[in-house]
């Protein structure tokens, strides 16, 4: 059997001599674990396709214990568009946030939309701190993990209303923080975030503070 979605590349690891297995967090499918086959190979034509941070149309066999990427084309390589160090590592954030807090084969296209929509914005000129804060909040809104509710302060409730239900755009214009108020807010989140999964982010040391 055969199917085609389109995703995100999360994660990668070497596999056998030439394949690698590939994360991907897909419109249609949730998180899936999908084995690219030669894909190590120098003629191999997928080998620029799979990139971390690289959103794609991809073509898939039912596998026994694997899907097989029979086929991908790149929409947007995010991880290699104007490449710089300081950008990749902001991406590869946000993707280990997904790779951590998704279960496989649970579909929400919601945060398949956030995802897409927040690496637009790291092309943008926005505060980093601001975007990052923004996306965690909604992220474990969206997985059933966080609502501004909980919060029995007024005041806190409020703030965390805001950075949950507005657009970007309007909270850009709602929400200015100093350094240090980031500081202490995306660690209350990471704080949160590594409670649900069980596990220390990895990529929050190289990107905290950057703008």
């Amino acid at each position: 059997m055969y199917f085609r979605t389109e995703g995100v590349i999360l994660k990668r690891r070497n596999f056998a001599e030439a394949d690698r297995i590939l994360s991907i967090y897909t419109r249609d499918f949730g998180k899936l674990t999908v084995l690219a086959k030669g894909v190590r190979r120098p003629k191999s034509k997928k080998a620029g396709h799979v990139e971390l941070g690289s959103w794609c149309k991809v073509f898939l066999a039912r596998g026994k214990n694997l899907d097989i990427l029979t086929e991908v084309e790149v929409k947007k390589a995010f991880g290699i568009a104007d490449f710089s160090p300081t950008k990749t590592n902001k991406i590869y954030h946000l993707l280990e946030l997904i790779e951590l807090l998704t279960e496989p084969h649970q579909k929400n296209r919601q945060v398949f939309i956030l995802l897409i929509q927040f690496l637009k914005k790291l092309t943008e000129d926005v505060d980093f701190n601001l975007l990052l804060s923004v996306f965690k909040v909604k992220l474990l809104s969206l997985l059933g993990f966080f609502s501004a509710k909980s919060m029995k302060d007024s005041k806190t409730e409020a703030f965390f209303r805001i950075l949950e239900d507005e657009d970007f755009e309007k909270i850009q214009q709602k929400i200015k923080l100093k350094g240090r108020d980031y500081l202490k807010l995306l660690s209350f989140l990471d704080s949160m975030i590594e409670e649900i999964a069980e596990k220390k982010l990895s990529t929050s040391r190289f990107v905290y503070g950057q703008d």
